[in-house]
């Protein structure tokens, strides 16, 4: 059961929703620091290009659950992109992080190209355990059942998880993901797979 009255809903992001992405972005690495490889010390210093370029990537797709409309979003966005811009502090990210209830993106993998890799899997700690996760994930998964760029479709979606993360790997279970041993990137995670 919801929290708010509102169903959530969930949204691809476009490049043009870059001050979003980036909001949403470090409201995780705020939140949840542990579940990332990268920090909110690093990302907070990235310019609004280099937001902007990570949601125009072609091999991409960036999802984002809220219990609002894209277009609300755009307009909190705009209405709020100035006073954003000149926070620092991790505490301010989470408390506007209410407005989304998680985040997941899938691309190629730099390992093998036939290869979809999911990351910055994230919800919102206050909506957890209400299969906002799940969703997010099949939202992932479907796009890169359907993603062919140039001849070259994906075969399998992979994934990193810490081994003691167990709600996240629930979650990918669920998704008809199955453990394929550990990261070859770091022994403290699992590596998962789902083949299509």
């Amino acid at each position: 059961m919801s929290c708010s009255s509102s169903p959530v809903s969930y949204h691809r992001l476009e490049p043009k929703h870059a001050a979003i992405y980036r909001v949403v972005r470090l409201c995780a690495l705020s939140a949840s620091p542990a579940q990332f490889s990268s920090t909110f010390e690093r990302e907070i210093t990235f310019d609004a290009q280099t937001w902007t370029n990570r949601l125009s990537n072609v091999d991409a797709a960036t999802f984002i659950a809220s219990k609002h409309d894209i277009e609300y979003l755009e307009e909190y966005a705009a209405k709020q992109v100035d006073e954003w811009a000149g926070w620092n502090e991790p505490s301010q990210f989470v408390m506007e992080g209410r407005e989304v209830d998680g985040l997941v993106t899938c691309l190629r993998s730099f390992e093998d190209p036939k290869d979809a890799f999911l990351v910055s899997f994230w919800v919102n700690p206050g909506v957890r355990r209400r299969g906002i996760g799940t969703r997010l994930v099949e939202e992932a998964i479907g796009w890169a059942r359907g993603h062919d760029l140039d001849g070259q479709p994906f075969t399998r979606v992979v994934l990193d998880v810490l081994k003691d993360n167990v709600a996240a790997r629930s979650v990918y279970e669920r998704c008809g993901f199955e453990e394929q041993g550990d990261s070859p990137e770091d022994a403290k995670e699992a590596r998962y797979n789902c083949i299509f």
